[in-house]
């Protein structure tokens, strides 16, 4: 082998190979952002800590288990917090429009971390975000890396809670346009954990379009819940005046004079599914 011969490879190389070489750049550029992202995120929350420090320093020698944060600093320290994840992250969301946890940064760091297998993630959505596009695509899109999600009438109110160790909420209940707190007390954190694993248990699983053919199964069990016509509606994703009919079809062919008769059968299982109840 002759040095020319070397030399012509790596010519042919430079000029037959010119994609993979830019995306090999690609990839070493996002890897060095990525790592400096990371240490500027770690950067700004240790800031934020001194500056929390100083401006609670009182409340603290009395006991404040609560450090406020600002809205326009909260997105850095979401980010950090994310990044120090390892087991479950529990998410309690009234919008997909507003607040720290939109922000494109941290949707993205979101998403790659739960790819990438650092954490799991159970989010409580409230009913109404099915009745947007932009609501619809938000819940499908973090589905698709592994989110386990519910939907809530009334979600209590929004907050993340990242492991046991720290937890962001907003600092004025159920105002997600407003400024946060941060909360590192053990107790507390576990009874917003048990707050959140209550309402989880109590929320309904997001329809997906492959699941249209089990609606009248899940009608009767909207119905076990004591949700009225209007929200059964909304959740199925269809009429009032249709969920009416199914209601009405469904008392006639199970002998019940009453919607609390239904219900009450509906709660203690007695009802099977239509299928069942034409093969009797």
């Amino acid at each position: 082998m002759t040095s020319g011969d070397a030399s012509s490879r790596e010519v042919a190389r430079l000029v037959t190979e010119p994609m993979e070489r830019l995306i090999a750049i690609l990839d070493r550029g996002e890897e060095q952002l990525d790592a400096r992202r990371a240490e500027l995120a770690e950067v700004r929350y240790a800031l934020f800590e001194l500056s929390a420090e100083g401006a609670t320093q009182g409340s603290r020698r009395g006991g404040g288990a609560f450090e406020p944060l600002t809205a326009e600093r909260a997105a850095p320290v979401l980010r950090y917090l994310l990044e120090q994840t390892t087991e479950i992250s529990r998410v309690c969301t009234l919008s997909v429009n507003a607040g720290a946890g939109i922000e494109q940064e941290n949707y993205r760091l979101n998403q790659d971390l739960m790819t990438a297998g650092r954490f799991r993630q159970r989010t409580i959505y409230p009913m109404d975000i099915m009745d947007s596009e932009d609501g619809r695509a938000w819940v499908h899109s973090f589905a698709g890396v592994g989110e386990e999600q519910r939907l809530s009438l009334a979600p209590p109110s929004e907050f993340t809670i990242f492991d046991q160790h720290a937890l962001v909420a907003v600092a004025e209940w159920g105002n997600v346009h407003g400024d946060y707190v941060v909360v590192r007390d053990p107790m507390l954190i576990a009874a917003f954990t048990q707050l959140f694993d209550r309402a989880f248990e109590r929320g309904l699983p997001v329809v997906r379009d492959e699941d249209q053919d089990d609606e009248e199964v899940r009608l009767v069990k909207l119905l076990g819940l004591g949700l009225k016509d209007e929200s059964i509606a909304r959740y199925l994703g269809c009429s009032l005046r249709t969920v009416r009919r199914r209601v009405a079809a469904m008392m006639t062919r199970h002998g019940v004079q009453t919607r609390f008769q239904l219900g009450l059968a509906a709660a203690a299982g007695e009802l099977g599914s239509p299928q069942e109840s034409a093969d009797r």
